[in-house]
């Protein structure tokens, strides 16, 4: 789908230039020369990328980013602007800014990066709820240095460190390599684009970009003025933020401790959302009560163990785990009670289990595992390992119950599927498997429970 990018800016002349440009690169270009223009094209047009002018007046700057922040929240806001301009649009919330002569090749490299990270970014509701829990901090974290001479990377660590709560190490490309592929990553790379060699600094930030303990991470890189030409291929390599190689002209250092506070930042959210979506996979997958894994998650991968026993033609083996009398236990000592004891059994059963197999709850006291490449001997081993654990000692109880023990038992039904394979379609063997499994439990109940009972041999195909 293509992006959507409103131009706000009074200039006749700029406002057809800057739509020329980005038309031509196929974007769909909506445009506004006045405020009320502005309102009516962020409530209707509803654009991806906000491209504010450097003659746009109509409203401070201030004022136009509330405007969008209302309208559009999390849009974001591309600035062109000159001198304390472009100070004063960081603060207020500009994502980037260029020079308003900027050339097409840097512009539309910008354009791209933002659009790109936007994607990436989080939603207005999960940014408003972070705001509202009192997350919307100054950000910190550690930044890597890496420059083409120690004295240079001396300097931006004296010109950032006042304003910029982070950690700051001088290092060399190999001993970033290094530390990257140990795990040891940093939250943000400043890296110089000529280190020791011209462009050898995108090569780093490509690497970097490539490598599991850096590859979330933040990235500016630092472009000499006769160099301008890389600064849109850095953007285009994955960097989010180039900025001129010295700190000490034209308020660089205020302008570059802005904008980095912005890679901090959006490092920092997609931190939280990639933790958020790991809670939410585990939760997705898992019993609360147990942390065993759930139906959900057990039924398929049973499915996907029988695939892989049929494509190497070895055997599996289901167990179907019940406890005995445990309605008695709920009715006896209470529901506290009765989840104690299913909490102590998941622990034991999943402590033999291990690596070996699967372990899983499928509801209130039905339990399974399943074992890959097992043979019949090692699967009525390990059933039988589970009921005597079980049997070994009772359940200590929790204080809202009493306190005091129950003794609980496991009845165990267990089926084995082996080679050759009568059914011919996985889903339909896991299926057969577990209703083999689970017939054998309700048998090893019937006799007196607190048993192992095999399931009778399938027949030869």
């Amino acid at each position: 789908m293509t992006a959507r990018i409103l131009i706000a800016e009074s200039s006749a002349t700029s406002r057809i230039s800057l739509k020329v440009r980005l038309s031509g690169a196929c974007y769909d270009v909506l445009a506004a020369a006045s405020a009320t223009e502005l309102l009516s094209q962020l409530r209707l047009g509803r654009p991806d990328l906000i491209l504010l002018g450097p003659g746009f007046t109509d409203v401070p700057l201030p004022d136009f980013f509330r405007m969008v922040s209302v309208e559009r929240p999390r849009t974001p806001v591309l600035v062109l602007a000159n001198g304390q301009r472009r100070v004063e649009a960081l603060e207020a919330g500009a994502a980037a800014v260029l020079d308003p002569r900027v050339d097409e090749q840097m512009l539309l490299a910008r354009v791209r990066g933002l659009l790109r990270d936007a994607e990436a970014e989080d939603p207005p509701d999960f940014a408003m709820a972070e705001q509202a829990a009192g997350f919307a901090h100054a950000p910190s974290g550690n930044v890597v240095l890496v420059a083409d001479q120690p004295a240079r990377a001396q300097r931006w660590r004296h010109a950032l460190q006042p304003r910029l709560n982070c950690r700051f190490a001088i290092s060399s490309p190999d001993e970033t390599l290094s530390a990257a592929a140990q795990g040891d990553g940093a939250d943000l790379y400043i890296i110089a684009a000529d280190i020791d060699r011209k462009g050898d600094g995108l090569q780093l930030l490509s690497e970097l970009r490539s490598r599991n303990g850096s590859k979330e991470a933040g990235f500016a890189v630092l472009v000499a003025p006769e160099r301008e030409e890389l600064c849109a291929i850095a953007l285009d390599l994955g960097a989010g933020e180039v900025l001129p190689l010295d700190p000490a002209e034209d308020n660089n250092a205020e302008i570059a401790a802005l904008a980095l506070r912005n890679q901090l930042d959006r490092k920092r959210r997609a931190d939280t959302r990639r933790e958020e979506m790991k809670r939410n996979m585990a939760w997705a997958m898992s019993d609360p009560l147990t942390g065993l894994y759930n139906r959900r998650y057990a039924l398929p991968r049973l499915v996907e163990i029988a695939r892989g026993a049929m494509r190497r033609q070895s055997g599996f083996a289901v167990m179907a785990l019940d406890l005995d009398r445990f309605k008695a236990i709920n009715d006896s000592f209470g529901h506290a009670a009765g989840d104690a004891v299913l909490c102590d059994i998941a622990h034991r059963v999943e402590e033999i289990v291990s690596s070996r197999g699967l372990t899983a709850r499928l509801g209130g006291e039905e339990f399974l595992v399943v074992l890959p490449n097992a043979t019949e001997a090692e699967a009525l081993r390990m059933a039988e390992e589970i009921r005597r654990a079980v049997e070994a000692q009772p359940t200590l109880l929790p204080r809202i119950s009493g306190g005091g023990e129950v003794q609980a038992t496991l009845s165990i039904g267990v089926a084995l599927e082996q080679t050759p394979f009568c059914i011919s379609r996985p889903d339909i063997l896991a299926e057969i498997a577990l209703e083999r499994a689970d017939r054998a439990m309700i048998a090893a109940k019937s006799l007196g429970r607190n048993r192992v009972l095999m399931a009778p041999t399938q027949p030869v195909c």
